[in-house]
């Protein structure tokens, strides 16, 4: 049997990173003075993933997290992954210079496939692309 190869980081490169000063956080909607913290403390960081974003982990209620992108050069909120998930079994793996995004751990929402059909709730990993501020699902794997 022969096995497509996992989706790669150097597959979906972006160039250049940016490293530019970052912008201040822009004000959002149905915000509150924690969440703002939050978003303005990420925005001190480093560029960590699709070139000029930044990719953090926030608490979602529970023991669940979430993550949202932020864009340094705008200071918006830009996107939130597709699903928060079981804080116990959750990583993230990304690349300043990379589209690629590989989410591990147990989804706390129904999950589909390609077909719409939904998924049981277990431990996968899932390879997404940030296209246009959105994660596409490129493929996943149950472990």
């Amino acid at each position: 049997m022969a096995f497509a190869a996992d989706p790669a980081f150097n597959d979906y490169t972006v160039t250049p990173v940016f490293t530019g000063p970052h912008h201040e956080l822009l004000p959002q909607e149905n915000s509150n003075a924690m969440t703002d913290q939050d978003r303005a403390q990420a925005l001190k960081g480093k560029v960590n993933f699709a070139g000029h974003y930044i990719l953090y982990r926030v608490g979602c209620g529970g023991s669940t997290l979430c993550g949202e992108v932020l864009d340094a050069r705008t200071g918006e909120v830009v996107g939130g992954l597709p699903n928060a998930y079981d804080g116990n079994t959750f990583s993230l793996s990304n690349q300043p210079d990379s589209r690629l995004l590989i989410v591990s751990g147990i989804a706390a929402d129904t999950e589909e496939d390609a077909q719409g059909n939904e998924l049981e709730s277990r431990y996968r990993t899932r390879y997404f692309e940030f296209v246009n501020n959105e994660f596409r699902l490129l493929t996943f794997k149950d472990l």
